[in-house]
């Protein structure tokens, strides 16, 4: 319509319609203008709705801990302060959206009348191109013209508002990957000899170190363990072994291979991961366990439960194995959690175990029957074992103590407990009682 409409206009009398055209830039330079704006407060306001979920998500989540606490109005008040913010961000961008159409209206009608006031004086004179027919048709088509291009200009801000939204979604979907396969990269199937970390270290900020030049070796079948104060690193440094990380400094070796240049999915499929938050999946008992494997027979998945000391509370269930567990395993308690999670590393069937703390939250009988499952799941595996709890891991064939990121004893249990240093201190404050 604006095409066809302006070619009319210019057939008709192309210095009247150039005449119009000068009102165009300063339409166009508003319209550019409450654009950009809009782009800046669409950004915002959708910052404001997210801090809105944000307070939601929070304190249903933690509702527990709201109740206890009796936290109620604060925790309304907290999502009354959250909601006003960002009422107050999208009522300042509908001011600005609708600020367009009057002010695009009142320039047209200006340059409208300007050329009716004009070229129609001409014309009353007699001094004008048009004779008063084609005139009045110039005029109709040019009011008509203006109604296209408010819609055109309603587009722009549309566009605009929707490249706010759009910024946010690509930020995250164009993020790089930052642990990546190399073109060149290794494909295993099993391991072999040992795994070696040479001189490592990390950190998650600059000038603040989680790792200090830590090296160790493991060999096939081994069980190590790694003990030591909260902060410490000894989860980032089983973290660093699946490539969750890379090292900022040194090399981990498996069977004499750098990881960095192994295929992470046939690396990791080496792997059973079982961590102190089990995170389960919003499905049933079954399908948890055989996470990934939908062609598993269940007499295998039954049997891995056995093995887990989980079939017998499974049993019990009216549903049994068919029974949800809810979000994040909520409908569990931690310790058939945790079994349910080592039943589905069972079912894997790994080469290779980390457990980063996997009985420091349970109580003693949930802790008894873990450790029992956690004993038959390492039984002729190699072994990386967090544990705050000293009990559970006086049978590794060795222990490194980790303290401020650096390795500061190592040995077996007898050794350490006797040479009256860290690990020492550690075990007497567990078992003063006894």
């Amino acid at each position: 319509m604006v095409l066809l409409l302006s070619s009319f206009l210019l057939i008709i009398s192309w210095k009247l319609t150039l005449s119009a055209m000068i009102v165009l830039p300063i339409v166009f330079g508003f319209i550019y203008f409450i654009g950009k704006k809009l782009r800046k407060y669409s950004k915002r306001s959708q910052q404001r709705m997210e801090d809105v979920n944000s307070v939601l998500e929070e304190s249903i989540s933690n509702i527990r801990i709201v109740k206890a606490f009796s936290m109620e109005n604060f925790e309304i008040n907290k999502f009354l302060d959250a909601t006003k913010r960002y009422y107050n961000s999208l009522l300042r961008m509908t001011r600005i959206r609708h600020l367009a159409s009057p002010i695009n209206d009142t320039l047209a009608t200006i340059a409208g009348v300007i050329i009716l006031y004009f070229a129609g004086k001409n014309i009353i004179g007699g001094s004008g191109e048009l004779d008063a027919g084609d005139f009045l048709t110039f005029v109709l088509a040019m009011f008509s013209l203006i109604k296209p291009v408010k819609s055109l200009s309603q587009i722009h801000i549309k566009i605009q508002e929707g490249m706010a939204a759009a910024e946010r979604i690509f930020e995250v979907i164009d993020t790089e990957e930052k642990i990546i396969d190399s073109p060149d990269a290794l494909q295993i199937a099993n391991f072999e000899n040992k795994i070696e970390y040479i001189n490592i270290s990390f950190s998650y900020n600059i000038n603040e170190p989680v790792l200090k030049n830590i090296s160790f070796e493991i060999n096939k079948g081994e069980v190590l363990a790694i003990v030591g104060p909260s902060g410490g690193g000894k989860s980032t440094l089983l973290d660093l072994f699946p490539r969750f990380y890379t090292p900022t400094g040194g090399s981990i070796l498996l069977d004499g291979n750098d990881i960095s240049g192994i295929k992470l999915s046939s690396l990791r499929g080496l792997m059973g991961i079982v961590t102190q938050e089990t995170l389960l999946f919003n499905d049933t008992i079954k399908n948890n366990i055989a996470y990934g494997m939908d062609d598993i027979e269940e007499n295998k998945i039954i049997e891995a439960a056995e093995m887990a000391n989980a079939h017998k509370f499974i049993s019990e269930f009216e549903n049994g194995y068919k029974t949800p567990v809810g979000n994040r395993g909520v409908m569990l308690s931690g310790g058939q959690r945790q079994r349910i999670a080592i039943a589905r590393a069972l079912l894997k069937n790994p080469q290779i175990l980390l457990f980063d703390e996997a009985t420091s939250a349970l109580d003693t009988e949930s802790e008894q029957l873990v450790q029992e499952a956690i004993n038959r799941l390492m039984k002729n595996r190699t072994s990386l074992v967090i544990a705050h709890r000293l009990s559970t891991i006086k049978k590794a064939d060795r222990i490194l103590v980790i303290d401020k990121g650096a390795i500061v004893e190592s040995g077996s249990h007898d050794q350490l407990v006797n040479n009256g240093s860290l690990y020492n201190k550690l075990y007497r404050m567990q078992f003063q009682d006894s």
